[in-house]
């Protein structure tokens, strides 16, 4: 039997949100009453002005958040997000939250008070990345479930970006709803700026 949560918290950059993030957004919605899901900033902790409570971890994640991996400004991630997810799944929207913040790392007493107090940190039993961003929250004295997502649609941000630069096709990677706020069409790889 499959364990469930009363609320759910999953965090990342969504540069940009695609196929295999709904999947995923599917998995968690399936175990939970409530999911929020945070769009984080991309800055890096010498940028954060303050001390990380896991400056190990914040380290990792530094690198996550170059210039080049991070095309999209906040603003427009936060709305293919909640877009995105809402027409993905409709009958769920007033359960999904989607918040807009720094990392979590680098403003964790900000999301100690933000986030509900029964939250579970979802985390994808993935790669190092993840292993590491779990370690974080379990130091940071927070209930961490780990996910399997080896069924799950192998997509990333890198493909992503990748098949855009190459004048591909997205509609495999991205929903229609993505599709139209990066300015492109579904099934015709042209994405403007």
């Amino acid at each position: 039997m499959t364990e469930r949560f009363s609320h759910l918290v999953w965090e990342g950059r969504f540069q940009p949100i695609h196929r295999g993030h709904l999947a995923y957004i599917g998995e968690l919605l399936r175990r939970t009453a409530k999911l929020t899901v945070v769009v984080v900033a991309n800055e890096t902790s010498a940028e954060a002005g303050h001390p990380s409570p896991v400056p190990g971890f914040s380290r990792i994640v530094d690198g996550h958040h170059a210039g080049e991996r991070n095309p999209w400004p906040l603003w427009l991630r936060h709305r293919m997000v909640r877009a995105t997810v809402g027409a993905a799944f409709p009958e769920r929207v007033p359960d999904i939250q989607v918040l807009v913040g720094h990392r979590l790392d680098l403003d964790w007493p900000l999301y100690q008070q933000l986030l509900p107090p029964e939250r579970v940190f979802a985390v994808p039993s993935r790669d190092d990345f993840e292993d590491a961003k779990a370690a974080a929250w379990t130091a940071l004295g927070e209930r961490v479930v780990r996910l399997d997502v080896a069924h799950l649609p192998a997509v990333s941000g890198t493909l992503v970006r990748e098949l855009m630069a190459a004048g591909r096709p997205l509609d495999e990677v991205l929903h229609p709803v993505t599709l139209g706020l990066l300015g492109g069409t579904a099934g015709t790889g042209e994405v403007g700026a």
